[in-house]
Formats: C-alpha cells, structure tokens, sequence
C-alpha cells in the first residue's frame, strides 16, 4: 500500500526539512513570495491543535509545556497560517487542516511572516493584564509542514517498542459505555523507548505516557482492548492533552499495535487526500510569464508538493492533453474554477533534482491562446489534468 517511490520522496523531504543549519540562518530566513525556501530552513515547533480555519489553512496550537506554568496556564494560544506550499500529514498520508480533528498533537517547522504579511495574523492576547506572557508566543507562525504524531516519527524511521503497560481492568464494553464504566477519568501508563532512527526533534528515547478509556486501541482493520498491547510490540501513536501538559505529559488518543493497522490508517487517509485533490486540483504557481500576440502566451508554473506521488505520476501521464488552469488565492481557494480558467497545452515537462521544500519538483510551460490577468509570476493557480472533475464547489471555498 505504501510504494517504494512514496518512502523516497518523503526521503528527500524530510531531509530537506531536517537537516541542522547554524541557529541564526534557521530562525532568521524570512519566506518570499515568489521562491521557495531554502533546504535546512524552518524552527520546530510542537503543541495540541486547539482551533482551525480549515478554508483559510490557519489554526492555533497549544504550546508543548517545559514545565513552564506561566506558558501554560497565562500564555495566548499560538496562531499560524500555512504558506501556500505548506505541507501537512495526517496517519502518515498527505491530508489537509480539514482532516486532523481537534485536540491532535502536531509538530511542524515554522518561519516569520513574508513582508507584507506581518498582519495577517492579528497580535495575541494576554489574559487579562498578564502582558508579561507575551513572551511565550513564538514569532515563527509561517507554517511550512504539519503533521500528527503518527506521520512526523513513522516518516522519520522512529517507532516505539512497549516496555511495560499498567492499566485497570478495563473492557471495551466499558470505554464504550456498553456497560456502565468505572471511573473514566481513571490514568495508566503506558512505558515505551524509541526503537529505529531517532527523529531529530520530538521525543525519543524512554518515555512514559498516559492511557484511559478514550485510548484507541487498533489492530489490523478495528479497534480492540487496552488488554491486546503488550510488551515488544512495536507501535505507532497518537497524542493528546492530559492534565500534565504543563510538565510535557501526554496521553495517547490512537495507538497502532501491529503493521497491518498502520497500513490501513495511512492508505484511508490517502485515499481521502486523492478524493479532495481531485475536486479542488493541484496547486501552484507561476514562474514566468511569456506574452505573445492576441492576447496569448506560454506560462510556466510549478506545482507545490507534499502530494500522493500518484497524483503527479497521474498528471505526467495525460501531458498529451490540454491542462487547466484556475487562479487561485494565497490559501489555495479558487473563484468557481470550474469557469475562472483557461485550458493550455504542455509544451515541456521538467523535472528538478532534489526540489527544496515545498516544491514538487515538477516544473510545466504551457501555451495558451488567451491568458487570465492571474497569470503572473508569484501568483498561486490551481491545475486540472484529463479526467479529473469540472464542478462549482461551495462559495466558501
């Protein structure tokens, strides 16, 4: 289910994102609006996603605590908006805000606003006249990729082998009110070590969590007890908030105790990433613009990535056949694309090496015998292949 070709591209991308550059030009870069960032780029940044503006790709994350009770208790939430060739994973497929429900961990690399859209994102709030706490809120608020938990170690190579598992006697019945429960707000302990390639950021090494009865619990195609995790079982998980938060505890939402249910929860969301992609088409932008008579012109456009490869393999495929392509806003929303587009044949097809992050590598000139006024370098365009569907979406959208 997962491809060969999958896991090298998420190679390529992780090593991108990851790779350590001297503190000062990590923080420090300041995104353009017309060139991706380059590779090495983007601080880390980790917390529980509290709210989401699924349309406009903007959300606010409660920030992982360090023991830091001002920061947790006072501290504003911490807003940001994806850049328009943001990334975001969700069960280790590519997904968008709309799929990751409240209250998931999310990791992400994050830079300072572009020029001119240093009031994109209102200023935070105190509580109160705890002006003070201010301090707590990152200025990094440019997301270039976000992912679960599930997504962010699994791509990085790092699992997690159960040590040793202290619950109550719950039952399924029980968790899911079958039966009256016990009490729900009951915690056991869940020790684990990472096993695999240590990811960079993140935990690793010997941990403990938290598990309750809201715990999920999945193997092969359905959920089951507390009681089938068991020592050596090497697993993947999800995290969310626990009373602990503060002193960086966390309790497990979703654990995926054996290979098969791994597969199937990556394979579902990628199907749901196709689904979503195929109605609102790849996203771009322009390159260059090269005007001609009567109003036409050869445009060049390259599509962003963090998509199924499939997806581009899929579009590589119909090049013989006219493309369209529809203006898009910053956020990737569109104006009824459906007619605000024009169709334009491929003339060149290229492929960059190692394409720096957010970047598909793809790079399409196209010849058009009437351009849009959107058509200009820096502009964000959305890009139908053969086949795909023609229809309105909703006005919001």
């Amino acid at each position: 289910m997962i491809s060969v070709y999958q896991h090298f591209l998420s190679f390529v991308l992780l090593f991108a994102l990851s790779t350590s550059l001297p503190a000062e030009n990590k923080k420090d870069y300041i995104p353009k609006l017309d060139e991706f960032p380059p590779p090495n780029t983007g601080t880390y940044i980790a917390g529980e996603l509290v709210m989401v503006d699924p349309i406009n790709r903007r959300g606010g994350l409660r920030l992982d605590g360090g023991g830091c009770g001002g920061l947790y208790h006072v501290g504003p939430i911490h807003q940001f908006v994806m850049l328009p060739y943001g990334m975001i994973w969700y069960h280790g497929a590519p997904a968008e805000l709309r799929d990751i429900p409240i209250g998931t961990h999310l990791h992400g690399y994050l830079y300072l606003p572009s020029v001119g859209e240093e009031e994109t994102i209102p200023p935070p709030r105190p509580y109160g006249s705890a002006t003070s706490e201010l301090r707590y809120v990152p200025k990094y608020n440019y997301a270039i990729s976000l992912e679960d938990d599930f997504s962010f170690y699994q791509r990085r190579g790092q699992m997690w082998e159960i040590v040793s598992i202290d619950i109550p006697r719950w039952t399924i019945d029980e968790a899911l009110g079958v039966v009256t429960p016990g009490d729900a707000t009951q915690r056991g302990k869940l020790h684990v070590v990472s096993t695999g390639q240590a990811a960079k950021d993140g935990i690793s090494g010997k941990y403990t969590f938290e598990i309750d009865q809201s715990t999920r619990v999945w193997k092969r195609r359905k959920p089951v007890e507390l009681q089938d995790i068991a020592p050596k079982q090497i697993v993947q998980l999800n995290l969310t908030w626990t009373p602990g938060w503060r002193d960086r505890e966390y309790c497990i939402s979703d654990i995926w105790i054996n290979e098969e249910s791994r597969e199937i929860s990556n394979e579902l969301q990628r199907r749901r990433h196709i689904r979503y992609q195929r109605y609102h088409w790849l996203a771009g932008w322009v390159d260059q613009v090269e005007h001609e008579d009567f109003g036409g012109g050869i445009v060049t456009i390259t599509l962003f990535g963090g998509m199924d490869p499939s997806l581009y393999e899929e579009f590589k495929a119909k090049k013989e056949k006219d493309f369209d392509i529809a203006v898009a806003e910053k956020t990737l929303r569109t104006w009824w694309h459906n007619n605000d587009k024009k169709s334009g044949q491929v003339i060149e097809w290229k492929e960059i090496e190692n394409p720096p992050p957010g970047s598909s590598g793809h790079q399409l000139r196209l010849k058009f015998t009437e351009l849009l006024k959107g058509y200009r370098p820096g502009r964000i365009i959305r890009v139908r292949c053969d086949g795909w569907p023609n229809q309105r979406l909703s006005a919001e959208e």
